[in-house]
């Protein structure tokens, strides 16, 4: 039974986001990791809308 399956409903979460961190995980990818890389796109993102 998939991590999916087992996940019991929640309005509160996105499927899509739980999707996408499912995915992560199976690739190899800490939690850390994955909150670094929002980190770099946000402040990439920061930098271009104050040019």
């Amino acid at each position: 039974m998939s991590v999916k399956q087992t996940l019991v409903p929640n309005k509160n979460l996105d499927e899509n986001w739980v999707n996408l961190m499912i995915v992560a995980r199976d690739s190899g990818l800490s939690k850390e990791e994955v909150r670094q890389f929002f980190r770099e796109c946000k402040e990439d993102d920061d930098r271009k809308n104050e040019q």
